[in-house]
């Protein structure tokens, strides 16, 4: 078994079978990384150095990894900050962005070290905590002491403390399934958003549709497949010809629930979508469809179109509000927020997904917006939670993408996608010229566009 590291509990809490990829699986299905997730790594190493800048402390370096653990070491032993100390104990294997000396007692000294991780995210998940217990409880077995608690400095360098000790029983159990994994265990192909984090998406897809496994139904719950599965339920079509009733008694999942996975994979068996609630939308002289972009991971935090399809008597016609330098964001922002306030007083907006209500709470946070403007945007439509309660469709997930080339829609530009969009911004705003400007503009209005061909597909259910 390879030596146990943090990295394979992120990995693992984010797709089990990736993690069964990343140690035993073929390089050549692995997916290279993308230019918007090397600006990520780019990113997220430069937030890392300024929180290094700010503590102080050099880096723990040196090509043999034993030289490497012996220096730690050393340097636990004076009670001193440490970046990058590497730590070792039997199969464990850890090294953690910062080692944080606290007032205690340990066998090395009047000090108990704690780990400390820099995230570019701001929200602390899951795979987050446990490789902090990681490292904690590697930590535990070179000091004879457990630290009670871990740190995250995240996105906006703010320190968030870790409890450990609720962790440690979950941790463990995770921990068993990790190593059956390292030992060459393959766990069963789950499928979900999730597996979209990892460089093996590809992979763990066609490993699910190869065996048409019942984890392709959308938003299927993890502790819902783990019954189905002891159900004897393993596939899509398992699941199309499922006697409820039967089931019902086997899984002591809610008939409500199970019927409706069994609707959806008769769509799935069927390749055709079933309508379980014909929406109703309100009447219009005038309906906008409204998608933002955003470059946002880590920092600079900054939205820099707001694109709006307007619709009046079947006539559409498309506007954007471009934030040419970043310094102006605030003066785009309120110039669409007067454009909004003057929209007409029965006028509908549509969206996709509770992202355009978050940067609409965030950009009036920073920059403020007149009171009819919020009035509007408070109206919002948001097309992501009519599509999942009315439709069933034969798709793996509900993205916008998704459902448009479902509906027949597609994108004028290869490759278009959100992070594409951020490249090509910051491209741009480089260059200047005027054909990388147009894929960004085409890609925001194909996205609107998109938004209102979904509409008027459920207006028409």
């Amino acid at each position: 078994m390879p030596k146990m590291t943090a990295t394979h509990f992120y990995r693992y809490l984010t797709c089990p079978l990736a993690l069964w990829f990343d140690v035993h699986g073929d390089e050549k299905r692995k997916l290279p990384p993308s230019d918007f997730e090397k600006t990520i790594w780019e990113r997220g190493a430069a937030h890392e150095k300024r929180v290094l800048a700010k503590m102080g402390l050099k880096e723990v370096i040196d090509d043999d990894p034993d030289e490497a653990v012996a220096t730690t070491l050393d340097l636990m032993g004076k009670g001193v900050p440490i970046y990058h100390g590497r730590l070792a104990d039997g199969e464990w294997l850890g090294i953690p962005d910062f080692l944080i000396p606290e007032k205690g007692h340990s066998r090395l000294g009047p000090f108990v070290y704690a780990p400390l991780d820099v995230k570019s995210a701001t929200d602390v998940r899951d795979e987050h905590r446990f490789q902090l217990v990681f490292y904690a409880l590697l930590l535990e077995r070179i000091q004879g002491v457990r630290p009670k608690y871990g740190y995250i400095v995240n996105a906006h360098e703010e320190r968030i403390a870790i409890p450990i000790e609720p962790l440690v029983e979950e941790f463990h159990a995770t921990r068993a399934e990790v190593e059956k994994i390292l030992n060459g265990e393959k766990p069963a192909p789950f499928f979900s958003s999730s597996c979209k984090q990892t460089p093996w998406f590809e992979a763990c897809r066609d490993e699910a549709v190869s065996c048409n496994d019942v984890s392709l139904i959308y938003r299927i719950r993890r502790d819902d497949y783990a019954k189905l599965r002891e159900a004897g339920i393993i596939t899509v079509n398992d699941m199309a010809d499922a006697d409820l009733t039967a089931l019902r008694r086997k899984t002591d999942l809610p008939i409500g629930r199970l019927e409706r996975l069994r609707d959806h994979a008769i769509c799935y068996v069927q390749n055709t979508h079933a309508v379980i609630d014909r929406p109703e939308f309100p009447t219009a002289s005038v309906e906008v469809y409204y998608d933002v972009e955003s470059d946002t991971v880590p920092e600079p935090n900054l939205h820099y179109l707001h694109g709006a399809l307007v619709v009046k008597n079947g006539k559409a016609t498309y506007k954007k509000f471009l934030v040419r330098n970043p310094k102006d964001e605030g003066k785009v922002w309120r110039a669409f927020c007067a454009w909004v306030a003057k929209l007409p007083k029965d006028a509908a907006i549509y969206h996709y997904g509770m992202y355009e209500h978050m940067v609409v709470r965030e950009l009036t946070e920073r920059h403020d917006a007149p009171k009819e403007a919020l009035l509007r945007f408070g109206d919002m439509i948001d097309l992501q939670k009519t599509a999942a309660r009315s439709v069933l469709f034969p798709v793996y997930f509900y993205s916008l993408k998704d459902l448009a080339k479902y509906l027949g829609f597609k994108w004028r530009t290869k490759g278009a996608t959100g992070g594409a969009s951020v490249e090509w911004y910051n491209a741009w705003r480089k260059k200047k010229d005027a054909a990388t400007l147009k894929k960004i503009v085409e890609y925001n209005e194909d996205d609107v566009r998109a938004t209102r061909v979904l509409k008027d597909f459920l207006a028409g259910l």
